[in-house]
């Protein structure tokens, strides 16, 4: 008898790191084009964005966020995870200390 465990006890969420449901304005650059998205969810590891032009899996961008504890523009590599339906998952390269101290305040 073949059992299937994922159906008995769900699948793992394999995350480090806990989201947190943050609406934020996401701006990153594509091809030459400027793309505006929104974020979902956060966390120090990464963020889920709402948007209309999908880049694939693997690319790397920069993503400006403005993360309401600091008074500039973060400017925080990305590379993409996740991509398809409204939108992709995004994770985070070298965050400085003040995007990580920033990032944490929101996640309080």
């Amino acid at each position: 008898m073949i059992v299937d465990v994922e159906a008995i006890v769900g699948t793992e969420n394999k995350r480090r790191y806990e989201r947190y449901p943050v609406a934020l304005v996401v701006t990153f650059e594509w091809q030459g084009a400027a793309i505006e998205a929104r974020s979902r969810d956060i966390s120090l590891g990464g963020m889920f964005i709402e948007c209309a032009t999908l880049v694939p899996y693997g690319a790397e961008i920069t993503a400006s966020v403005r993360l309401p504890a600091l008074t500039e523009i973060a400017a925080i590599p990305c590379t993409v995870r996740w991509s398809g339906g409204a939108g992709m998952g995004l994770q985070f390269g070298a965050l400085r200390a003040r995007e990580t101290w920033a990032i944490n305040q929101l996640c309080k």
